[in-house]
């Protein structure tokens, strides 16, 4: 039994894994702030506080952490606290950039009281949008690919440039203090509880509202889903593995790079009707492709992912259907 901390612990990667950590006997601590992210309060989440080894606390991590109860060292700390969603990197870049380098200096700050076992920050392959601007990213892509931002107007870099810096601060942070951290990269991971404002909730949303002609933005793109319990799984996996101290890991499934287009009429053979596709053209600076190498995961891990696409979008759209049905 450890003591682990996370941040952004209601959100949805920091709930699936706090349950995980739950089911383990460990000590859970959770910190969110409930607003302006995708962290809430439901029953699912009152589920997992009903254990007597999992604590919450309402902390706004854009501000100084006030005391709260940490007694004793800290076996793991998964920082996932972030502003994410792509349409806010367009709608508030300022806000993004500023609020998840606050979240990050903050945790770090309030660290240097606590002996701690293992740090371990997510970041995101948004960090690569800019080499694929510039057609310098290979697909698929693995950890030594250039990081490239172009100039400072490209709304769309707010996030990738704050997970970048979040990532050099908590690699130079944990060799100063002696504490081995762990930088790892998702890459689209998706299921249930993720929020609406991703590629997959929102289709299953379009879907349930049956709209036709269906909207598509970007069609040709593709991407390489991972469904959140491998996602979880190898998270801990990095965070367990010493061979993974001060190492930049992807996580992901290289399995399965399909397109939005595609994407969109898969998701329609699950829910079990058909719409017309209907293009509107990328964002600007969308990546074009995105699919990650993940070998350098399975040689310091072992770990490969399980689930398979159609699987993992079924258990999620089950779950999303349910909780549109309840709304209505």
């Amino acid at each position: 039994m450890g003591q682990i901390v996370i941040t952004g612990g209601a959100g949805f990667i920091g709930f699936h894994l706090a349950r995980y950590h739950a089911e383990l006997g460990d000590k859970v601590i959770l910190l969110d702030n409930f607003f302006k992210s995708e962290g809430k309060r439901d029953d699912e989440l009152d589920a997992l506080l009903s254990n007597d080894n999992v604590q919450i606390f309402q902390v706004d991590l854009k501000k100084p952490i006030p005391d709260i109860e940490v007694s004793g060292s800290i076996d793991i700390v998964y920082h996932l606290a972030a502003i994410n969603g792509t349409r806010l990197f367009y709608e508030i870049p300022y806000e993004v950039c500023r609020d998840n380098l606050l979240l990050t200096l903050n945790l770090l700050n309030w660290l240097e009281n606590y002996e701690t076992g293992r740090i371990l920050y997510s970041s995101s392959s948004e960090v690569y949008a800019g080499a694929d601007k510039f057609d310098l990213l290979k697909i698929p892509t693995d950890e030594h690919a250039p990081v490239i931002f172009p100039q400072p107007t490209d709304v769309r870099f707010s996030y990738g440039t704050s997970k970048f810096m979040g990532e050099f601060l908590c690699i130079h942070f944990g060799k100063k203090f002696n504490v081995p951290t762990s930088v790892i990269r998702y890459h689209n991971i998706f299921g249930p509880r993720m929020g609406s404002k991703h590629v997959i909730p929102e289709f299953a949303l379009r879907l349930k509202e049956r709209e036709n002609p269906f909207r598509i933005y970007g069609g040709n793109e593709t991407r390489a889903f991972c469904y959140i319990d491998d996602a979880v799984k190898a998270t801990h996996m990095v965070a367990s593995e010493t061979k993974c101290a001060y190492e930049i890991v992807h996580i992901g499934n290289s399995k399965e790079e399909i397109t939005i287009n595609d994407l969109a009429v898969l998701m329609m053979e699950i829910f079990g009707d058909r719409f017309e596709l209907e293009e509107h053209g990328g964002r600007s600076s969308s990546v074009s492709r995105r699919c990650p190498d993940t070998s350098k995961l399975k040689k310091l891990t072992g770990f490969e992912a399980q689930v398979d696409l159609r699987e993992g979008l079924t258990r999620t759209m089950d779950w999303y259907l349910n909780q549109f049905k309840d709304q209505e």
